[in-house]
């Protein structure tokens, strides 16, 4: 089971970005290539080389236009992306920013895993994540956690709240799920504490992830074996309206 997600390294984002512009810069070689004699015409008599001259002249512009537009199109729909759905300001201004999370012992039936078993879970994730982690078991006294329940707030990450002071909550939630291999996130109710929340499966499917973020705050819950978005997203949002306050 995932057990941590690295809240703060923005490496799967860059990452896919690069390599999005590394396929781009591959297509526009292979086409460069496989134009070569329709960009270079030749001229079958003396008298033809003025005319082929202008054609071939007006034929490298025109594909240089063409790649251009294509290039100017990924950066525009890549930027688009970003500031879709959310207002494009500081996630810090969004809202109070001295909120403060403390993990409940049971919430919807799920019971917070302690002592020697906590320990043990902590020390596999020590170092991963700035964020807070509990987990929690189906049963009481349970050892083997069934959800991953984490969260940070300004006190707690400078780091983090830098970010929210420099970012947006869009971006915010696009390097978080890089980060954490989700790409059909999807937007779900907040509840009354407001900000944004989001959901969405690993890439391997065997998780559902929910994160929320608001201006101060931010919080995940990680379901593992789950299948249904919009059960976990009812259970990440009582963790939530139980744990901060």
């Amino acid at each position: 089971m995932l057990l941590a997600i690295d809240t703060h390294s923005t490496a799967f984002l860059q990452g896919q970005v690069l390599g999005l512009a590394a396929v781009l810069a591959v297509g526009i070689v292979v086409v460069w290539v496989l134009t070569r004699r329709w960009r270079n015409p030749v001229a079958m008599m003396p008298e033809d080389l003025p005319r082929v001259t202008a054609l071939r002249k007006k034929r490298q512009i025109l594909l240089a236009l063409a790649m251009v537009v294509i290039c100017a199109s990924f950066t525009a729909k890549f930027v688009l992306d970003l500031r879709s759905e959310t207002p494009y300001g500081a996630a810090a201004e969004t809202g109070p920013t001295n909120r403060t999370v403390d993990a409940p012992d049971t919430v919807a039936g799920y019971h917070l895993i302690t002592g020697e078993a906590a320990a043990q879970l902590a020390a596999k994730t020590k170092g991963r994540t700035s964020e807070h982690l509990w987990y929690y078991s189906k049963a009481p006294g349970g050892t083997q956690p069934s959800v991953v329940f984490s969260a940070s707030t300004a006190a707690w990450d400078p780091e983090g709240a830098a970010e929210k002071s420099e970012h947006s909550l869009e971006w915010l939630f696009v390097n978080f799920f890089a980060g954490a291999k989700v790409e059909d996130a999807k937007d779900v109710d907040p509840g009354p504490l407001g900000g944004l929340m989001r959901c969405g499966r690993t890439k391997s499917g065997s998780v559902v992830i929910c994160h929320w973020e608001d201006a101060g705050t931010d919080g995940t819950v990680m379901a593992s074996g789950a299948t249904d978005i919009q059960q976990v997203s009812t259970l990440a949002l009582q963790f939530r309206n139980a744990a901060e306050h």
